[in-house]
């Protein structure tokens, strides 16, 4: 019976020293053992794996040998007990037996060799190789791959949430800004109430639990908005600059006396020359006909007047062809585009560099 049993145990040494003669897995080119760890911690909690579990993990990750990852004539193999791990993670046996199982059958990122009674040990041979028993990762180091792939998707939708907060926050701004511009002008108006109702009843923030869809969906409705808003603002402008057809021209009087009085007297003098020119003492400001604040007075006006006359297309032709492509993208089917599509462009552009 003895003769048995180490016959046993000679043929299992042997089917593992076969079989870890074969090519481990390794892991990708340039990635560690704590590339590792930082991706399970990114990508737990999307594949299902809780705090605790993750925790266990992590800690038996740490009890192998790091470069045993990267080294394709061995496998990383933890050889701590139950009650080794129970203790760095501050959880009980029990716990580590059920997580082990978990890891095992559900994730598949372990593959448990260990003795009928749990024990974990690794020996030396005399050719120099060694024999081990204990929980191996080379389950995992195959599933890195695909982990890899999914972090991707995972950093790819959070660029999309980012993108869409910061499209709404814009947008949302455009309704606050045309809303204090044309309550006060139509103060009785519905609609503007309305509007006014619907702006307040939105979402100050957003949670980490609010899809991407319903972000989208969101961004929708105040866009609508938005465009409720400009469709009201135009109207109301042609309403505006519609003479009534009741309404008399005014015809300026002849007779009316045109002199136009200042505030100062005017000093006269029978020769204009710089000379005789008498200025007021310098104010901090300067004074009132001061030739720089007559200088700056212009260049204000001039600003203004660029201003006005700098219109959504003209402005749409002063950008670089990507601008103008985002801008087409976010302006759709509209005629023009408007000021939010100039905002969209920037903050599309501003994700992709």
């Amino acid at each position: 019976m003895l003769h048995l049993n180490w016959s046993k145990k000679l043929s299992r040494i042997s089917n593992a020293y076969r079989e870890e003669a074969q090519p481990c897995p390794v892991l990708p080119e340039n990635m560690q053992r704590s590339d590792v760890q930082r991706l399970m911690r990114r990508v737990a909690a999307a594949i299902g794996m809780n705090d605790g579990q993750l925790t266990v993990m992590l800690a038996m990750i740490d009890e192998t040998r790091p470069s045993d990852w990267s080294n394709p004539s061995i496998e990383p193999v933890c050889f701590a007990m139950q009650s080794n791990i129970a203790a760095l993670t501050g959880k009980d046996e029990r716990t580590v037996r059920r997580v082990e199982a978990v890891l095992e059958n559900v994730f598949r990122f372990i593959r448990k060799d260990v003795a009928m009674n749990g024990r974990r040990c690794r020996f030396r041979r005399s050719d120099g190789s060694e024999y081990r028993q204990g929980i191996v990762f080379t389950p995992l180091i195959e599933a890195i791959p695909r982990l890899v792939e999914l972090e991707a998707d995972l950093n790819s939708g959070r660029v999309d949430r980012a993108v869409l907060k910061q499209k709404i926050s814009a947008a949302k701004r455009i309704v606050k800004k045309k809303l204090m511009d044309l309550q006060p002008r139509f103060p009785e108006d519905s609609t503007l109430r309305d509007i006014a109702g619907e702006f307040l009843s939105w979402p100050t923030r957003f949670y980490a639990s609010v899809s991407v869809g319903e972000l989208r969906e969101h961004l929708g409705e105040v866009s609508g908005v938005v465009d409720k808003l400009m469709a009201f603002a135009d109207m109301k402008q042609k309403m505006s600059a519609r003479p009534d057809k009741d309404d008399r021209q005014y015809i300026q009087d002849t007779t009316q006396d045109t002199s136009v009085f200042c505030n100062e007297t005017v000093d006269k003098r029978a020769a204009h020359k710089w000379a005789d020119t008498k200025s007021e003492p310098a104010q901090p400001e300067g004074c009132a006909d001061f030739l720089e604040n007559k200088h700056q007075d212009r260049s204000a006006k001039h600003n203004s007047e660029i201003g006005e006359h700098l219109t959504p297309m003209r402005l749409f032709y002063l950008c670089t062809e990507e601008m103008q492509l985002q801008i087409q993208i976010s302006q759709g089917m509209r005629k023009y585009p408007d000021e939010r599509d100039f905002m969209n462009a920037a903050i599309d552009l501003s994700s992709l560099t």
